[in-house]
């Protein structure tokens, strides 16, 4: 599992330690969130894009899964990243105001889709 953590400012040019201590509810595993993406995927998308491996986005204000997007084709395989969507790490919701818009998921894959057939 990965992590990224936001919202902390490091000086420049100074030697940084950084010791992190997290306590918040995590109900939600990284499987339990690709499946929760690729549902959310298949019923509102299509079958074409997918849910790659979650990261673990930790911020002051919440814990979350960063899920990639990809879009693939049935015979040749993972094209390429199309966006992300967020899962909430507590109760599993996606988190649509601050994913990757559709519409941008939707252009995305028309333009891995284009240079693929070239």
């Amino acid at each position: 599992m990965e992590a990224s953590v936001t919202g902390l400012e490091i000086p420049k040019h100074r030697k940084v330690q950084i010791k992190l201590e997290v306590a918040a509810e995590c109900n939600i595993t990284p499987f339990v969130a690709r499946q929760k993406v690729n549902r959310f995927l298949l019923l509102s998308v299509g079958n074409l894009l997918m849910a790659d491996e979650p990261f673990l986005d930790i911020s002051p204000s919440a814990l979350r899964w960063r899920v990639p997007v990809v879009y693939a084709l049935p015979d040749r395989g993972i094209v390429g990243k199309v966006g992300e969507l967020y899962v909430d790490a507590d109760n599993g919701q996606i988190l649509l105001e601050e994913s990757t818009p559709l519409e941008v998921l939707y252009a995305n894959a028309e333009r891995l889709y284009s240079e693929s057939t070239l």
